[in-house]
């Protein structure tokens, strides 16, 4: 997820209440500290969110994933296996996974679950939650006290009787009325175009007011200068191949 991981895990970790909350199903959440799994022993992905949370009858870890295409490296059952299992050794609590597919056709095959043995033998029985943000009806998370989830909205399904376009503004418009400092709404509508480009061109985010708005996030430049080096170390690596084919061609000729 090139660009995604950082400004997902910051916006989530200013705002993770109403994530928990779609991630638990349950609106008697309380979220506490985030966890530091920069020194796991299970090599956690970029995008891993987790956080210390309270429940109505228990104390326990909340787990998020955040996929933009499914688990290539490994299979996602056994990844989330091996997040929460690491998670519940190291702090002796219940884990509570959750992963987030936000572009179809990502996780349309993901079951929520992995599972071998039997009673005779022993063996494992896991489950998580999968939740296909591109599934959901956007309409019902398009509020502006759920700041969490506002960068998302623009992968949801509009209403039926809406454009994707009308849609993408109706998002911007939620987005920019959030009651918020300048910095973090222009992260919030810098994130909201960055993972709305998912699923929609990316002229739709494409206005000149927008942009002086996203330009006052700390995001927007670091995605902007990384897109540039990007640029140039792609064009140095095609000028070399270019060099290369002409000097083949040219001995090939002699």
């Amino acid at each position: 997820m090139p660009y995604y991981d950082e400004i997902f895990k910051h916006v989530t970790g200013e705002f993770p209440h109403h994530l928990a909350v779609l991630a638990l199903k349950t609106s008697e959440v309380e979220v506490g500290d985030r966890l530091n799994t920069e020194q796991a022993t299970v090599r956690m992905h970029h995008s891993d969110m987790t956080f210390h949370v309270r429940l109505p009858d228990e104390e326990a870890i909340l787990h998020i994933e955040a996929q933009t295409d499914d688990s290539t490296h490994k299979p996602m059952p056994l990844r989330m296996l091996a997040y929460s299992s690491f998670l519940a050794l190291e702090h002796e609590k219940n884990v509570y996974s959750t992963v987030l597919y936000f572009r179809p056709p990502a996780g349309r095959r993901d079951l929520g679950f992995y599972r071998y043995g039997n009673t005779q033998r022993g063996g494992v029985s896991f489950h998580y939650n999968v939740i296909r943000i591109y599934e959901l009806e956007g309409e019902s998370f398009l509020d502006p006290e759920a700041v969490g989830l506002l960068p998302f909205t623009a992968l949801m399904k509009p209403p039926a009787d809406m454009t994707p376009q009308a849609w993408v503004e109706k998002c911007i418009e939620t987005t920019q009325a959030v009651d918020v400092g300048r910095e973090m709404r222009a992260t919030l509508l810098f994130a909201l175009s960055l993972f709305g480009s998912l699923a929609h061109p990316p002229e739709f985010f494409q206005d000149p007011i927008l942009e002086a708005i996203m330009q006052e996030s700390p995001f927007y430049e670091r995605v902007r200068q990384r897109g540039i080096e990007q640029g140039i170390e792609q064009g140095i690596e095609q000028g070399i191949e270019q060099g290369i084919e002409q000097g083949v061609r040219q001995m090939s000729i002699e």
